[in-house]
């Protein structure tokens, strides 16, 4: 779970400080730089699993830039760009790890800091262009920092998610006195023993990214839960395939939004989820999924009030993009960080609330203790729409906003005042709730709830005014 992300010198994001809850939504205009966070995510969950230059090549692709330079993801200035990025995450782990053998084990502390400082280096000569390591580290964070700097929770939600003490690092970098070169330390997690050393200026790789046994549980379960960090890109293609009988027995849904009628047929809980569905579409009777054993394959099919049938190929791309996350949801194993872009896409405004209301329970409660029925899952989302920003509460809410430096424009990322990202960013000038006046309607109405909505603070403030 992801508490805490700084990213310095990574496309539109010259210095940023982000702390995220359990769901969050970043919202702002077009042009602003939301998608840009996300980015810095997967290149992070990326950089934990492929060659650095692989993970850097996936951002600059998704940007739709097929051939061009890896350079495009370091910020830039006019007429030069920066050389260096540093990307830094605060996150939880689970308490038990498995690594590639089936072996099982703990890490030693469940609150961790992730590190990495990259560095673009061309050879003009040859035309080739590198990304090096230059700094990388794993560290702990003590319990009593961690709590203090988290999102409001209750302590049955701590004491499931606490857990362990050290006193040293996982993974740190020095300089080679004799070569004036960084060496990254690959430490124990009993912090007893010699340090495996490796030149960083060699590395084709982050060191985190060749852990896979259980000898290093610490760090084994920072890498798994970095590779748990979803982006979600539905695609209607995927989303209607049924699946053949070759599907593991132990699939969920992908990123993609395929393997969703295996998924359910897995779970046998067609019923909570044709429920959920229900919010969006009124006429849902149930789901079912029809095994053919002719054709070995396994299709998800939607009946409605009037028994007729439907398969997944014959509905609308809002109604799959929802009954996806709905399976999801209903999935005790879908844990981890997942993004969505704009999840409005393809719902009609009148049922905005049903989609922002199945995000929201999708996420962790934490004022609940950690179980099968509140797995450890975290969402966030980003949205330029001004019915979903008036559907959440103030809490979740962190606006980005453009500013202009050193002739060029860079993303900022605000919070609302009396919240409680104020308290942990108290040098950071909270955003102004006029801001939103902009493009939020506040005339539409708001969900009622023990938080304050951001339309009801928006007509209070107006009220002031009449």
């Amino acid at each position: 779970m992801l508490t805490k992300l700084r990213v310095k010198g990574f496309k539109s994001l010259e210095d940023i400080t982000v702390h995220f809850g359990p769901f969050t939504c970043i919202a702002g205009a077009n042009g602003a730089g939301k998608s840009n966070l996300f980015d810095a995510i997967v290149f992070l969950r990326d950089l934990a699993d492929i060659p650095i230059i692989a993970a850097a090549n996936r951002i600059r692709d998704r940007d739709g830039k097929k051939s061009g330079s890896v350079a495009s993801i370091f910020t830039r200035f006019r007429g030069a760009s920066a050389d260096t990025m540093e990307l830094e995450a605060e996150f939880l782990v689970p308490n038990t790890v498995v690594d590639d053998f089936g072996r099982q084990g703990a890490p030693r502390v469940t609150h961790l800091r992730y590190r990495i400082v990259l560095k673009y280096v061309l050879d003009e000569q040859f035309g080739s262009e590198r990304i090096v390591l230059m700094d990388e580290s794993l560290k702990y964070i003590p319990k009593r920092d961690f709590r203090r700097n988290l999102f409001p929770h209750s302590d049955a939600f701590w004491e499931t998610v606490k857990g362990g003490t050290k006193t040293s690092d996982f993974i740190s970098t020095d300089v080679s006195e004799s070569e004036s070169k960084p060496i990254v330390n690959i430490h124990q997690d009993t912090g007893s023993g010699r340090p495996e050393r490796i030149p960083a200026l060699g590395m084709e790789r982050t060191a985190l990214s060749g852990i896979n046994t259980i000898d290093r549980p610490t760090a084994l379960a920072a890498r798994r839960e970095m590779r748990s960090w979803s982006l979600l890109q539905l695609e209607p293609s995927a989303l209607r395939q049924p699946d053949d009988f070759s599907t593991p027995a132990d699939i969920h849904v992908a990123p993609s939004g395929a393997h969703m009628p295996a998924t359910l047929k897995n779970l046998g809980r067609d019923a909570e989820v044709a429920n959920r569905l229900s919010e969006l579409i009124p006429d849902v009777a149930e789901l079912s999924v029809e095994v053919d054993d002719k054709r070995e394959l396994k299709t998800l099919f939607l009946t409605n009030r009037d028994r007729i049938k439907y398969p997944a190929k014959a509905l609308s791309d809002g109604t799959l993009r929802f009954l996806a996350l709905a399976i999801i949801h209903a999935d005790p194993q879908a844990g981890g960080l997942i993004c969505l872009e704009e999840p409005e896409n393809g719902i009609h405004p009148s049922r905005v609330r049903a989609m922002t209301s199945l995000l929201r329970d999708m996420a962790v409660d934490p004022q609940e203790a950690i179980s099968d029925n509140n797995p450890l899952r975290q969402v966030v989302i980003n949205t330029h729409s001004p019915l979903v920003v008036q559907e959440l509460s103030a809490e979740d809410l962190i606006v980005c906003q453009q500013y202009r430096h050193k002739g060029a424009a860079f993303s900022m990322f605000g919070f609302l005042s009396k919240t409680w990202r104020t308290a942990l960013q108290s040098e950071q000038p909270a955003t102004s709730l006029s801001t939103l006046l902009a493009y939020l309607n506040t005339d539409e109405a708001s969900p009622q709830g023990s938080l304050p909505t951001v339309g009801m603070l928006l007509r209070e403030q107006l009220d002031l005014f009449h």
